[in-house]
């Protein structure tokens, strides 16, 4: 995988783009931590191994009782693990999970971080640094949620389903971006068909493995559903805040309305020609434009 040519979004003007030719902010810093939590995790992974490792049923000074737990302390607490995550609120790991790599193989944080490097970069920059972070995290949190409800007894770590959200995001934005595959070349909207394919096989089909496979659907689906709806969503939360603003304002000036009448009322016959209905009113909106003029 080194280059590739592409429209976008399927329009007619092409242009050329080389994959990580320039690293965005919110890419660098999402590498950045995951191998810096990467190496934490060597770390105590190598103190457990010395100390003789953690036991199944360990206390950890009373956190986790009668629990299998992972090889350190700073696994079991940030991995993301059913019995710990919803069964004991332990809800942080539904995003620290997306931090952790498996020590025993880092061909699993090499290959993640260079997809990340790859792709992540320009769905950024065509989404925005914060549109692309929202559904980065999100789509992880929906991609763990998702593992959780088919596989909970399994522990789950890895980046890879917000990756793979990255990576249906690229094809949605670049869907004839050629990528050079194992050194074939294939559009990119085909290459997402196949990964898709191969993930939901995996999914129907038990295998021994370690591999997340129904974090990696979860991560697909949401990454097509985020790209084909959240604009919808966006133009809608937008709509409804201006019409909570309108209402909002409408509002404002139907009570200075309502004073003005009143303080009329009581400069031809004085507050004792106000009701007490309306003594209260005043007195309500007095507060509210003091609250007001105190912000």
């Amino acid at each position: 995988m080194a280059s590739y040519n592409n429209s976008y979004n399927g329009a007619g003007s092409g242009f050329g783009l080389s994959i990580g030719r320039k690293w965005t902010r919110a890419v660098m810093i999402l590498i950045i931590v995951n191998v810096s939590v990467f190496v934490i995790q060597l770390i105590f992974s190598s103190i457990s191994s010395q100390w003789g490792g953690v036991s199944p049923g360990t206390d950890m000074d009373g956190m986790v009782p009668q629990l299998t737990l992972g090889p350190d302390q700073f696994t079991t607490i940030f991995w993301l693990y059913k019995p710990l995550a919803i069964g004991k609120l332990w809800l942080w790991q539904f995003v620290t999970y997306m931090f952790l790599h498996s020590v025993e193989s880092p061909w699993h944080i090499i290959f993640n971080m260079l997809v990340l490097w790859m792709f992540g970069s320009e769905v950024e920059r065509a989404m925005g640094t914060r549109k692309f972070l929202t559904m980065y995290f999100t789509a992880g949190i929906f991609a763990g949620m998702f593992c959780c409800l088919f596989t909970p007894e399994s522990p789950i770590i890895g980046a890879s389903g917000a990756i793979f959200a990255v990576e249906i995001a690229f094809a949605m934005f670049f869907p004839n971006a050629t990528i050079i595959f194992f050194m074939f070349p294939i559009k990119a909207k085909y290459l997402v068909m196949v990964f898709a394919g191969i993930t939901v096989i995996s999914c129907i089909i038990p295998s021994s493995g370690n591999t997340a496979h129904f974090a990696h659907l979860g991560g697909l689906i949401y990454g097509f559903l985020f790209i084909r709806y959240e604009p919808r969503f966006s133009s809608f939360l937008l709509s409804w805040q201006n019409q909570q603003q309108e209402r909002e304002y409408q509002k404002e000036e139907d009570i200075k309305r309502q004073v003005d009448v009143l303080l009329d009322k009581v400069n031809r016959g004085g507050m004792k020609s106000l009701t007490r209905r309306e003594r209260n009113f005043l007195r309500s909106a007095s507060k509210r434009y003091r609250k007001a003029g105190a912000k």
